[in-house]
């Protein structure tokens, strides 16, 4: 079985992370047809007050930025990926605040928002399911009455259907990143080796993500006191033909929700 520390989302987010998730961390075009689906989704006002929940580098946000959205924060807890998204916004002279923090603590008043999002499968990382729940219960504190939320994260049926145990591909003409994974239940634990042709062994980590059936992602959220969540499959489909390896992330969908 493949070990994987708790903590891992801790510190697996760096420049590696950069270049072995290129296909869909850094991909512009890919991160403009992402935020048109979810400006449509949740019929987005650029007044909205807006967080992008472990957001990373903030794309989502910086392109929302570009479209003239007043309100944006980033939330995450990797340095590196902030400071990133920090030097970006202020390359291009764009208004987006960014703050590290953990997702299941937030450091925002409650009924302070309009929008959040949880984007790119940023869900499912914590090895304590009640985690999870945690998040979402935090997202309702924060969100006003007739706030939105956002969930873009890997369709449990094409994921199961179509799991591969192994996976390669060439990030660069110098990096290949190598995946084993297992699925054990609803938890995939993945060891992903990335190495340099010219330098050898740069990466030789773990990590896991917990997949949830939709039906069940919704009674999670009613729990935490939203009401009729909408399910949206085949949100996001990218085609693994096209020369790019977008590992777990091919086929998604989307689940939308407002508070009151």
């Amino acid at each position: 079985m493949i070990h994987v520390d708790p903590d891992w989302w801790k510190s697996l987010f760096d420049d590696i992370y950069l270049v072995t998730d290129a296909p869909l961390v850094c991909n512009p075009a890919l991160t403009k047809r992402e935020v048109d689906v979810v400006k449509q989704a949740l019929h987005l006002r650029p007044s909205d007050r807006i967080l992008d929940l472990c957001g990373g580098q903030g794309r989502h946000t910086l392109e929302l930025a570009r479209h003239g959205y007043q309100h944006l924060m980033v939330l995450d807890y990797a340095p590196f990926l902030l400071q990133r998204g920090r030097q970006e916004t202020a390359d291009l002279g764009l208004e987006v605040s960014f703050c590290r923090g953990d997702a299941r603590s937030l450091p925002l008043r409650s009924a302070c928002l309009d929008v959040v999002l949880l984007m790119a499968n940023s869900f499912g990382y914590f090895i304590d399911a009640a985690d999870d729940q945690r998040l979402l219960a935090e997202v309702m504190r924060v969100l006003r009455r007739g706030g939105r939320f956002l969930l873009d994260l890997m369709d449990y049926d094409y994921t199961v259907c179509r799991f591969l145990p192994e996976s390669w591909h060439e990030a660069t003409e110098d990096v290949v990143v190598c995946w084993k994974r297992e699925r054990t239940g609803d938890v995939i634990r993945v060891r992903e080796m990335v190495l340099s042709k010219s330098k050898g062994l740069l990466r030789d980590r773990t990590y896991a993500e917990r997949l949830y059936r939709p039906e069940h992602l919704c009674t999670l959220l009613e729990a935490v006191g939203f009401g009729h969540p909408r399910v949206h499959h085949n949100a996001f489909i990218y085609d693994p033909d096209d020369g790019r390896d977008y590992g777990m992330a091919t086929h998604r969908m989307l689940i939308t929700v407002t508070k009151g």
